[in-house]
């Protein structure tokens, strides 16, 4: 009976310990909560565009395939290089609250997104999904603690580097 008793909490014991030990803690995690406001948004690794102008322009294609001449293409630069000023502008006017339950909130010129959030690669990656448009974000952590953070945002246009100081915990 003893015997019996032994096995019984032995297993019990064991079982803990296994669900317990493939529980994964990720290390960024408990940095993450909290309220944060951007204090400084960069460009980050954007390719130069290579120089088409002058009389020996080449033809390029656009993504739709049709040829480019080398004022269309200053155009198309022009336009994303706008669409990155609004961006950063955007970015640094917005305040981001992270909350435990794997829910986040971005307040930016009156309006609120909300989204939920995972970590991935050790607490290196975070993957957002928005819930008002379904847009999936891939942000790489590079530095966090308990008052600041620098995370990579992976865009359609682009990387921007986003240094966010923490507000509240």
């Amino acid at each position: 009976m003893n015997i019996k008793r032994l096995l019984t909490l032995l297993f019990a014991f064991t079982v803990a310990f296994l669900i317990s030990s493939c529980a994964i803690f990720q290390p960024n995690q408990k940095y993450l909560t909290g309220t944060w406001k951007a204090v400084k948004v960069e460009k980050y690794d954007i390719p130069k565009p290579l120089s088409n102008t002058g009389a020996n322009a080449q033809k390029s294609k656009n993504s739709t395939g049709e040829k480019m001449d080398s004022t269309e293409i200053a155009k198309q630069l022009l336009k994303t290089e706008r669409q990155f000023t609004r961006l950063i502008v955007t970015e640094l006017n917005s305040t981001l609250i992270i909350n435990a339950n794997k829910t986040a909130i971005k307040e930016f010129r009156g309006k609120t997104e909300h989204a939920k959030w995972k970590l991935k690669n050790n607490g290196t990656c975070l993957l957002v999904n928005t819930k008002e448009t379904g847009q999936k974000l891939t942000m790489d952590i590079q530095h966090i603690n308990d008052t600041s953070a620098v995370i990579v945002e992976n865009l359609p246009l682009g990387r921007l580097k986003v240094t966010y100081k923490k507000e509240k915990k």
